[in-house]
């Protein structure tokens, strides 16, 4: 699979070293979706776009998040990579209910999911929290997984743990607490079926 953030990172020549929010607007979808057409075009293959963090609105978008990512994905023919801490601090930090968008996300898009932890704002004058793939996927994020793979199903799901890497061990346990979680929807799928 290859994937990428909806993010912008370059301006008239000049390349950002992050990965910059995007104004959730028809302009900025228009851009976005013949983006991923030329990508898919010169690699010839299907590729996914992951859901944004974000920690501030911004003043100029006209289109939620989710009806965002959506529709660039069905106007492109592309899939979506759902990164759930992401929702869930995007959530957070803009005040939005995180169950709610993770139960409007097409279950057809969905071709991999990201799990990852987060850490509260360093400035105690604010609730803000960072994605800073640096902790343990916290029991909030854990839940919208199991709501959301409850209703989509399993798929291929990635522990991202990016900074302060902890001994081998660690990592494994929270690739088991997946594991375990995804093998509970699978045994359940012939049920839900009938």
């Amino acid at each position: 699979m290859v994937s990428e953030h909806i993010a912008w990172s370059s301006h008239e020549g000049l390349y950002m070293a992050d990965l910059l929010p995007t104004p959730m607007t028809k302009t900025s979808l228009d851009q976005l979706v013949a983006a991923i057409d030329t990508v898919q075009s010169h690699i010839g293959r299907r590729i996914l776009i992951e859901n944004p963090t974000s920690y501030l609105p911004l003043p100029q978008n006209s289109i939620s998040e989710l009806d965002f990512i959506t529709e660039a994905a069905r106007r492109s023919g592309c899939g979506l990579l759902i990164d759930v801490n992401n929702i869930y601090i995007s959530a957070h930090n803009l005040g939005f209910d995180a169950e709610a968008f993770v139960d409007g996300i097409p279950a057809d898009l969905v071709g991999e999911v990201h799990l990852a932890g987060h850490e509260r704002d360093a400035n105690d004058q604010d609730s803000i929290l960072i994605d800073t793939h640096s902790r343990p996927v916290a029991d909030p994020v854990w839940a919208l997984f199991d709501r959301l793979i409850a209703r989509i199903g399993p798929k291929p799901t990635l522990i991202e743990w990016d900074n302060d890497v902890p001994s081998w061990p660690v990592l494994q346990h929270e690739a088991a607490l997946a594991d375990t979680r995804l093998n509970a929807v699978r045994s359940r799928a012939p049920e839900m079926a009938s």
